[in-house]
Parts: structure tokens; sequence; C-alpha cells
């Protein structure tokens, strides 16, 4: 299965990337597995903070990810 993941501000900085495609094994994946993921391939996003949209929506770390989903890894937000 095919992840297409893009990376903003902070998170792009650390993994030198603004998106890549990663693969999974099987149909589906959890939003956590596809996170423990990165934080092996990128140890530094481990003590980083963002949050995950897959499609365009905010969601949370229990929710499935199917494949050729666009996840988006996205630095903390400011008001102004």
């Amino acid at each position: 299965m095919q992840i297409n993941l893009k990376y903003f501000g902070l998170v792009a900085d650390h993994t030198k990337k603004k998106e890549e495609v990663i693969f999974f094994e099987g149909n589906s994946v959890t939003l956590l597995e596809v996170q423990t993921r990165l934080h092996e391939i990128y140890p530094e996003l481990a003590k980083t903070t963002y949050s995950f949209a897959i499609n365009q929506k905010l969601i949370q770390g229990t929710t499935t990810v199917n494949n050729l989903n666009e996840i988006a890894l996205l630095p903390p937000f400011s008001g102004g």
C-alpha cells in the first residue's frame, strides 16, 4: 500500500523534504503505525509537535489510513 506524505514548516526542515511516498504491507494501517515508521526514519520528529491531516482533513492517531491517502504533517498553528 502506498501513502503520499506532505511536510510543512519545521516538519519539512527535519525531513529535508516537502513530500515523499512510503509503502506498507496490507490494505490499510493506522495513523499511529505511519507515525511510528516516520519516527524510525526521522528520529527528530519524535521530539517535534505536529498534527496530521488526511486528504485535507485534520484527524487523530487512531484513524485508519487507506491506499493512496495523502497525509500532511502540519506544524503548530498560531493565531493572528
